[in-house]
This record gives structure tokens, sequence and C-alpha cells, in this order.
């Protein structure tokens, strides 16, 4: 690359950032032609929970694995530019240079023992949106320094940064599908069990009219004057805290008992891109005393998980006791494409095994009943 050369236009990465957005380019694309603008380029758009340095979340282009593994495990915590980031104006692009000089920079461990191991000499980033602790921040670094073609790039990234933030904003503000946990007017109205969807800090994305009405209530929650939901019990919220982390890795379903009403906790199944963009989703079932038992369909399981409908065949045939061979002979399918159905059916709804996923579709299907079996 020429020193001159800056290969990819502003409006060849503001479309593909549209384009990603809307599901139809992966953001890989985008972070792969970003990468090109520089001098052997690399570039790592991130989330970082200031509160938490383990609360970390990335996508990158051309880095190796182990060398994001270790900044995740260790470096995170001596990276002198990240206190800077998180207060960094939304929006304005800066040079690594003018966040910590060069002499003070090279004294440090993050220098040392990964910048310099990784081949990195320098450092333009962004910080392209702020929610809560957690401020979204995308970086690219170089193996070696171009100063005239870093000044372009470092005016290319602001100028493509609201782009970036719209797009933010699009997966963090829009409805509920978005969040992976599509209730629409609740399915759950139907058999009286009320649905609060939250977001990262608490925030309330979804509520059913039957868990407005409990919420209204306000025997079992309430909600802040700034749209936080509050939950009565401690041991809820403490539930509540632990799934709400970005490195949440316990249970998918966790059921809580509350002056007779039973609370079930469910950490919503997303991909990574709207993890990355969202923060984590929580789904709270509030089931009233003595709710009279109607059973939820598989029809609006698949709903809930957002299942093709491939995925709720593959499903159906599970939940009647088919093996893969039956399930794809009566579809006219290979035994190849039936699994694969069945791999996404389990990433979706959080399960590893069959037996996982009948438990859960029973659970959920006899939330409105007294006591699971």
């Amino acid at each position: 690359m020429h020193s001159d050369e800056i290969r990819h236009s502003d409006g060849e990465l503001i479309d593909l950032i549209y384009a990603a957005m809307l599901g139809e380019a992966p953001w890989q694309q985008f972070l792969d032609r970003l990468s090109d603008n520089v001098p052997e380029g690399r570039t790592i758009m991130f989330s970082h929970n200031v509160a938490h340095a383990d609360e970390y979340l990335a996508l990158a282009a051309r880095f190796d694995g182990p060398e994001l593994e270790t900044y995740a495990s260790h470096y995170v915590d001596t990276n002198p530019w990240l206190d800077h980031c998180a207060m960094r104006k939304v929006g304005l692009s800066v040079h690594s240079e003018h966040i910590v000089p060069w002499n003070e920079l090279i004294k440090t461990e993050f220098f040392n023992d990964w910048l310099s191991p990784n081949d990195i000499a320098s450092s333009i980033g962004v910080t392209i949106d702020k929610h809560g602790d957690c401020p979204l921040i995308l970086t690219t670094v170089s193996s070696r320094a171009d100063p005239e073609l870093e000044g372009r790039f470092s005016d290319q990234l602001t100028r493509i940064a609201p782009h970036l933030r719209r797009a933010a904003r699009f997966y963090r503000n829009g409805p509920a599908r978005w969040a992976g946990f599509d209730v629409g007017v609740s399915l759950f109205d139907a058999v009286d069990v009320g649905v609060v969807v939250v977001g990262e800090d608490r925030r309330i994305k979804t509520v059913s009219s039957a868990g407005q009405q409990l919420l209204d209530g306000g025997r079992t929650m309430s909600v802040s004057p700034l749209g936080q939901l509050r939950l009565r019990s401690e041991e809820a919220r403490s539930v509540l805290r632990e799934m709400l982390k970005r490195t949440y890795a316990g249970q998918k379903t966790v059921s809580l008992f509350l002056d007779g009403f039973k609370l079930t906790l469910i950490s919503v199944e997303k991909d990574r891109i709207s993890l990355y963009f969202e923060g984590p989703t929580v789904a709270i079932l509030i089931q009233p005393p003595d709710t009279a038992y109607r059973a939820i369909g598989l029809d609006q399981l698949g709903d809930l998980w957002g299942l093709t409908r491939s995925e709720r065949r593959a499903l159906s045939g599970i939940v009647d006791g088919k093996t893969v061979t039956q399930i794809a002979d009566d579809a006219a399918l290979s035994r190849e494409t039936i699994r694969t159905q069945i791999k996404s059916l389990h990433a979706k709804t959080g399960t590893r095994s069959q037996s996982d996923l009948l438990r859960l579709v029973h659970q959920l299907r006899t939330e409105a009943g007294k006591t699971l079996s």
C-alpha cells in the first residue's frame, strides 16, 4: 500500500455497515475492509465493561486467536488506553500517541508484554457509543507507522462513526425480536403468565399486558423512574445481576417463588453480534398463584425462540420421540441436514442434547401449571 492510499472509501464502508446491520452481509467483511486502509492493519470492535474488566466481548479481523485470548484473560486490565476510551467523546477518532505518549507507553507492561510481541506499532480508535458501563469501541492497529496515512484514516473513522452508532442503537433499541425474544403481544398472556423482558442495566425492553398488570400491582416487582426493573426478592435480584453479565455461563432458566408467585428467569440465547451490540437479555415469566394449567404449544415455543420452519419440524420430531433417521425420512431430507437443523435448534435454545431440550420444552410448556415434574 502506498502511503497516500486509502483503499476503501467512506461510501463503501458505510454501505457495508448498513448491509451488516440488516443481515445482508457479515460484519466480518466490514472489519476486513477497514483493516485494509492502514499498513498491515488489524481491527477489533469491542464492548468493555469499565466496572467489571472481565466482561469483555470482541469482534476482530486479522488477529490470531491466542493474541485476543491473552488480551482478554490478562492484558485488558493493564491497557493504559482504556480509561481514556471510556471518557472519550463519542464519534471522535483519536491516535494512541495522543492518549499515552510513546516514551511513556514503552515503559508499560502492556507495551512490553503484549503490544510489542504482537507487532503493534500504532493504534487509532473511536468510541462508537456509550451505554451504561459498557462503551462500544472500534480500534485499528498497524504493524508499521505511517503518520500521513494514519491521519487520513483517523478522519475517516470520525466520518463513519455516526453510522456505526446508528447500527448499535438499532440493535439495542429496536423491536423485541432484535433481542432474540419475540413476545409480540405476548403468547403467555393466553395462559395468564406475565412476561417482562429486560436488557442491560435492568432496563425493560418488552412487557406483556399480563406482565404490566403485575408490575402495576407491585407485589413482586416494580419500575424505577428511569425505567429499570426492581425485584422485591434479594435472591431474584442476585440471579438477575448474574444473568445480565456478558460473561454469564450459568443455567439458562432459574425458577424462584415469592409470596405465592413463581418467577422464572430465562437467559435469552443470542448470536455473538446481537450480544455485542445489545448486551444480555433476560426474560422473566411471572406466574400468579393458582393459575390454571394451559399448555403452551410448540408453535408458540417456536415463536419464542425464533425458530425457522425446518427447526420447528425438527423440534416436533424430537418431542414426538422420533430418531434423526425418522425425521429425515418424513421430510425427505438427509440425516446430515437434520443433524444441522438440530444443532441450530440447540444453539437457539441454549441446550446441549436432546434430553436437555426435552426438559426445557416440558418446563416451559407447563410454566402455567403448579409444580414442574
